[in-house]
């Protein structure tokens, strides 16, 4: 477990069938990488690893992918792991080439680890200098953590200042919801064709983030601007080449997943599936991933390990902003079972703001949960707006009424009692989980912080 500060730490502001395309798209993925018909000839003097990012494996405990990039084919990848300064371990490299660059990535994953455990890594390859760093697995059984919850950062000076900011508080982990890096800024509409388009923005972002995501995992999602024009028919090769996610979500959907880290289950979905208002992907996995959704949810539940279970995905299910507001397509799918499955926490970025919910059940709030208060989430499930991390932030409606988009795109007025508390400012969540001790319920402490560290919003979910 890290160290966390006790108090925000103030920063500067700063032609495939759809359903059976991605199965396909990741075993070709492999294939391609071992070919050496696609292979270029190494650089003469090759350019050290950049943008290492780390992505817990199925077992969170006891597996992690370590990733990087290079700008061109380099010899002799190599990836070593050990528990002291001696690394010890060679890891199996997996090298891709991109179609939409040069740039080559390379996933190094290893398995057998030891739980609560840090190890050292090195990154070589011939005619470079070594890249290091440090992980730590996830703990064997429940302990205090922190994690970070966000979505739509892009490559700016609020996001910069944002990865300070998450530096500063050392979560040991960070649950991003989607719209990573906007190299495609079409946002899955396709409109603007290869005028919206700079792949190369994938670097960026990844160096961006680099000083953070190379010391702990950061679990992401696919957002409508992961649907990316010319990267497959769902749009999603270009996010593919860069993430290695868990292997154990929706057959055929590698962007779906769940890991558990101590006594928070985490399930990640693929919110365009649902989406009625942009419906590029729409139903693509047909009713593969609510069936999915179900059993994990139902196998989580009956685990006495879990406390809490935190979903997350890009599109809103309840937000007042004007931009997006509210999508009845994820609402129709999923609130049933989150209602069912007692799901404590949504997390979903899409508009850029921040909003949080009073707990719902069947779209009404259940109890009262302004800023500081301390309610039981088996009452209800919070949904949170966390869009906040670095594209230019939208302006909020200031009014009870809202709008739901439904089927067809069609936009429906809607009373927003369910709403707690609304702030339009670039900011970041932190949660700070304890787990339950004796009689002591355990608690989820949310935190959003402004950019420069302010506090914007507290409020304490338990379970007993």
């Amino acid at each position: 477990m890290t160290d966390h500060p006790a108090a925000p730490v103030p920063v500067a502001p700063p032609a495939t069938s759809r359903r059976h395309l991605l199965a396909g798209g990741a075993g070709a993925g492999v294939l391609a990488a071992a070919s050496p018909m696609l292979w270029v000839p190494p650089a003469a003097a090759a350019a050290r690893a950049s943008g290492v990012h780390l992505v817990y494996g199925d077992d969170a405990r006891t597996a992690m992918t370590v990733s990087w990039s290079t700008p061109r084919s380099v010899d002799r990848p190599r990836l070593e792991i050990g528990p002291d300064r001696g690394l010890g371990q060679r890891v199996p490299v997996n090298s891709r080439p991109t179609k939409d660059l040069r740039t080559v990535y390379h996933h190094g994953k290893v398995e057998g680890l030891e739980p609560g455990t840090r190890y050292r890594y090195r990154i070589t390859h011939r005619g470079a200098g070594a890249t290091t760093g440090t992980f730590t697995t996830a703990p064997a059984a429940a302990e205090r953590f922190r994690f970070a919850a966000f979505g739509d950062m892009g490559v700016n000076a609020a996001a910069a200042a944002h990865v300070k900011l998450i530096d500063a508080m050392k979560p040991d982990l960070s649950f991003v919801v989607g719209d990573l890096c906007y190299a495609d800024s079409s946002g899955g509409t396709g409109i603007g064709g290869a005028d919206t388009q700079d792949f190369r923005t994938w670097d960026r972002w990844l160096r961006q983030i680099e000083s953070s995501a190379s010391r702990v995992p950061w679990m992401t999602t696919v957002g409508n601007h992961e649907m990316e024009t010319g990267n497959g028919e769902l749009g999603y090769a270009g996010y593919l080449d860069r993430f290695r996610n868990p292997r154990n979500g929706v057959k055929g959907a590698p962007v779906t997943y769940s890991f558990v880290y101590g006594n928070v289950a985490f399930i990640a979905l693929d919110g365009n599936d649902a989406s009625f208002e942009i419906a590029r992907n729409e139903g693509y996995l047909g009713a593969k991933q609510d069936a999915w959704l179900e059993r994990r949810l139902k196998r989580l539940r009956k685990r006495d390990d879990i406390d809490f279970i935190v979903v997350g995905f890009h599109n809103c299910m309840y937000c007042t902003n004007l931009v997006h507001a509210s999508d009845g397509g994820n609402r129709t799918r999923w609130e049933p079972l989150f209602d069912r499955y007692s799901v404590d926490l949504v997390v979903n970025g899409h508009n850029h703001c921040y909003e949080r919910t009073h707990p719902l059940r069947a779209g009404d709030p259940v109890v009262e949960a302004r800023r500081g208060a301390v309610v039981d989430s088996r009452k209800g499930t919070t949904y949170l707006t966390a869009g906040g991390a670095g594209q230019a932030v939208y302006p909020t409606s200031g009014s009870p009424l809202s709008y739901v988009t439904m089927d067809g795109g069609i936009r429906v007025p809607e009373t927003t009692l369910w709403s707690a508390v609304t702030d339009n400012q670039h900011s970041i969540g932190f949660v700070d989980v304890v787990p339950r001790r004796g009689d002591r319920p355990a608690k989820m402490k949310l935190t959003a912080l402004a950019t420069d560290g302010t506090v914007i919003d507290r409020v304490t979910l338990t379970r007993g």
